[in-house]
């Protein structure tokens, strides 16, 4: 599984930003708006460290593990995975193979907590696609694009977004135009304000989220 597209950049501040390039597609902001304010936007800048457990399963077996302690303020995530553990700088991670290692951790586990906090990052282009059918439900539809940003920024998102709650429902991850990958967004709880998925239903495999905890600032 790729890394999905994450720009550290909008994750250290406080007010969405949006793409010049994106500025003309109304109904494609005003809904990103709607989900980062859903998902706890307003509330991310109070929060000074993000800790979470990143596990895949399948067939009701865990095949993957991976234990974050990020601090906000330091700029670090500690990761600890398989036999392996580091601290990276996340604005300048170190370009040895641990490094390289744990910053893509970081950089796929994160996203896959916090992708609806990161609709208004820079670098990141908005499409309105309408209403279609997903987890047997009517959705809006928003799909992401990247200019530049993250390790893979060739990917792109189609989000599946509940029209009464916005939050979102699901998203096809495609690496490539003809290779759509389909997953759930599920179990949505509140962490100090932020309201997160902690289950995902992907390509076969349960991708969960365990010992959540968002320390915020007084």
């Amino acid at each position: 599984m790729k890394s999905p597209a994450f720009a550290l950049v909008a994750l250290l501040v406080a007010a969405p930003h949006l793409p010049a390039a994106d500025e003309g597609n109304a109904k494609a902001r005003q809904l990103a708006t709607e989900v980062w304010k859903a998902s706890g936007g307003e509330n991310w800048n109070k929060v000074k460290e993000l800790h979470f457990t990143f596990i895949v399963e399948q067939d009701g077996q865990q095949i993957a593990a991976a234990e974050h302690r990020w601090d906000l303020g330091a700029g670090t995530d500690h990761v600890k995975w398989k036999d392996k553990e580091a601290t990276v700088n996340l604005a300048s991670p170190a370009q040895d193979e641990l490094g390289k290692s744990a910053y893509a951790r970081w950089v796929n586990d994160a996203y896959w907590l916090l992708a609806p906090l990161k609709v208004l990052d820079p670098g990141v282009t908005l499409t309105y696609e309408g209403v279609k059918e997903s987890e047997g439900a009517q959705c809006e539809t928003l799909r992401l694009t990247f200019a530049g940003v993250g390790l893979t920024p060739g990917d792109q998102y189609l989000l599946y977004i509940d029209s009464q709650t916005k939050l979102v429902r699901a998203w096809d991850y495609l690496p490539k135009a003809d290779n759509v990958m389909h997953g759930t967004w599920e179990n949505y709880q509140d962490f100090g304000g932020l309201k997160l998925a902690t289950e995902h239903n992907f390509a076969g495999k349960m991708i969960r989220f365990a010992d959540v905890t968002a320390k915020m600032a007084d």
